[in-house]
């Protein structure tokens, strides 16, 4: 009976949820299924696995992760009506591409040429990868593009090593403090 009351969350579990004020209509429709661990980042080579460009192969351009899309360069154009203004003095039709979602484009498989999914394995000396994934792929590891690649911070100054008067010296720390009971009692003190 007290479940009745609980309010049951809308969307993929684990999603995680955009907090602004202002969002496109997009970020409003996908805000509640998020993808919280994107695989494929500006630079990609992917193929289009449905739609009117399905089969074709393309670099992506741009990401919108508040929106679960992406641009891909050449690819899935639409006709847009552009007002004349002081920039524009042309006006008219202009054709540029359009976000696709993220689930309709898959990486493209360095050996096989195929569309695939992205996992993560790691390396024995323990560096990240990616692999590809699925029934038509090699398990190739895919590179991330040399932008999308984190580099650590360097610290520029030592960190502060120096015990204070708060600190608790390793002798301390290494004596045994526990002492257990000649006898064993029972839960809360009973016998």
């Amino acid at each position: 009976m007290w479940a009745a009351g609980l309010k049951k969350k809308k969307g993929r579990p684990g999603a995680k949820a955009w907090r602004a004020r202002v969002l496109t209509k997009q970020a409003r429709k996908a805000q509640k299924d998020l993808i919280t661990k994107w695989k494929i980042y500006t630079g990609d080579t992917v193929k289009i696995r449905s739609g009117k460009d399905k089969g074709q192969v393309g670099v992506v351009q741009k990401v919108f992760r508040k929106e679960n899309r992406l641009i891909v360069e050449g690819l899935n154009l639409v006709k847009k009506h552009v007002k004349r203004t002081e920039e524009n003095k042309q006006g008219g039709v202009i054709t540029m591409e359009a976000p696709i979602h993220y689930s309709n484009v898959g990486i493209v498989d360095p050996v096989t040429g195929a569309a695939t999914r992205i996992g993560i394995r790691f390396l024995d000396d323990g560096t990240k990868v990616r692999v590809t994934l699925g029934r038509l792929a090699s398990g190739a590891m895919v590179p991330k593009p040399d932008h999308a690649i984190v580099k650590k911070r360097v610290r520029e100054n030592a960190r502060n090593s120096k015990t204070g008067t708060r600190d608790t010296s390793w002798q301390d720390a290494l004596r045994n403090t526990y002492a257990p009971e000649p006898e064993a009692r029972g839960f809360f003190g009973e016998q």
